[in-house]
């Protein structure tokens, strides 16, 4: 995997209606491709290179832009399937996104901790701990007005069953509020 793959990836999604078929590996791939340009940049700094070390961070910052447009990208097309009630072409922890969003459309009590089927696969996924590198996702319950964070920027208004990305800080308080559930993709 490289910049290369993901810019190609990015295009496919944005001129497709449809979410783009990607192999089942490639989110631990993602993780693994960022780990290693985060181990170079770090080797390169212990020997004093900084060139090479701040082109390993641009590639870092390159691609957690480029990530985070297809994760958007993604959620949205994800969401719309919901609706439709049909899932095609979902990997790892999207299918369970996908579930949780068609419980939550279908007015059905979801529990992270539950096993889900996804009717596509029959395939029973389980809920993990860990925290997404890239995107804290959060289901608004509740239409909400605008809201305002510590550093004064403002989000939404959102709407309930919305699937928003916010910071960690308010992401927080909407959970400890109950008007929002935390949603973790992990990469």
């Amino acid at each position: 995997m490289d910049i290369e793959v993901l810019r190609k990836l990015l295009e496919r999604e944005l001129s497709s209606d449809e979410l783009t078929e990607i192999d089942e590996e490639f989110y631990k791939d993602l993780a693994s491709f960022r780990k290693a340009l985060e181990i170079n940049a770090e080797r390169h700094e212990e020997r004093g290179e900084n060139i090479e070390k701040r082109l390993y961070l641009a590639q870092l910052s390159l691609l957690q832009q480029i990530v985070r447009e297809i994760l958007k990208i993604r959620l949205h097309k994800i969401v719309d399937m919901a609706f439709e009630g049909v899932p095609r072409n979902l990997v790892g922890d999207e299918k369970k996104i996908f579930a949780i969003i068609s419980a939550f459309i279908n007015g059905e009590s979801l529990s992270f901790e539950e096993e889900v089927e996804i009717k596509e696969t029959e395939e029973i996924v389980e809920e993990k701990s860990v925290r997404s590198a890239f995107v804290d996702l959060y289901l608004i319950k509740v239409d909400l007005p605008k809201i305002i964070d510590e550093d004064l920027r403002e989000y939404g208004p959102f709407k309930a069953g919305d699937l928003v990305s916010l910071p960690r800080s308010l992401g927080n308080v909407l959970v400890k509020r109950e008007v929002a559930d935390r949603i973790t993709l992990s990469l």
